[in-house]
């Protein structure tokens, strides 16, 4: 993990952390996101292990990650930020990372996380996954533009290719590692006081909005769950920066997102 700092220098600067979904980076993260957040905020935006500035750092696990993000935090006295934001990927991490109850955050928004939790599903669909996932990795390796071209109808044509170069870089072991932990989620226990404060939300076309309808009533039932029709898996982000990070400044700032 590295952690990278952009925005305001300011020592009172609501701050704000956001962690990437798999095949992002930190600099794709300030690109899509806090850039378009406006002034007057501190980012905290890590490259995960296999991401970015870490590609050549094996993943190990999400535990791993938070525990990195965690030291981190502490070792420059941030205890408490105005926004903890985690997208796919980063949002396992970030469940990870809520476990450690010397952190607090305002608010809290976790886009297209995974709720498989264990179990025979979540077990043999992580099989099958990783089985795509791998064979997607040696095809990028073997015909990088084939997967730009399948990645920029999926997320659009300005992220399509560090996706792709991404996803070539992985190794296998880490590409394993990573599906495994989004097949076998940690689910942390939120008080209700942080569920008031915490955000789901999805793309309506994500094929894990089917599980979170039915997992974030049962489960955290003081949660708002935002559904945007229309967008696919960690979609908007990518192809609606503008708004979403104008969104995410709403809710730093102690707004809280619309299904508008």
């Amino acid at each position: 993990m590295n952690m990278h700092v952009y925005g305001s220098s300011a020592d009172d600067s609501p701050t704000v952390l956001l962690i990437h979904p798999m095949l992002s980076s930190a600099s794709r993260m300030k690109t899509a996101v806090a850039d378009h957040m406006g002034d007057g905020l501190r980012f905290l935006v890590p490259d995960l292990s296999a991401h970015g500035d870490e590609a050549s750092a094996p993943y190990v696990s999400a535990a791993a990650e938070a525990a990195a993000i965690h030291s981190w935090l502490v070792d420059h006295g941030i205890r408490r930020l105005a926004l903890g934001f985690g997208a796919s990927l980063g949002g396992v991490v970030f469940f990870e990372l809520l476990r450690f109850l010397d952190l607090s955050f305002d608010r809290l928004f976790i886009e297209g996380v995974s709720f498989y939790s264990g179990g025979p599903i979540s077990r043999t669909g992580g099989a099958i996954l990783s089985h795509i996932m791998v064979a997607k990795h040696r095809k990028a390796v073997r015909d990088p533009e084939a997967g730009v071209r399948k990645l920029a109808r999926l997320f659009g044509e300005e992220v399509a290719r560090p996706m792709a170069e991404s996803l070539a870089a992985m190794s296998e072991e880490s590409i394993r590692a990573i599906v495994r932990d989004c097949s076998r989620v940690t689910l942390p226990h939120l008080s209700p006081d942080v569920q008031r404060r915490c955000t789901f939300a999805y793309g309506q076309k994500d094929s894990d909005l089917r599980l979170a309808r039915r997992t974030v009533p049962r489960l955290y039932p003081d949660a708002e769950l935002v559904v945007w029709p229309g967008w696919g898996h960690c979609e908007r982000m990518s192809r609606d920066s503008r708004a979403y990070g104008a969104m995410l400044r709403n809710v730093a700032l102690g707004g809280r997102e619309t299904t508008a």
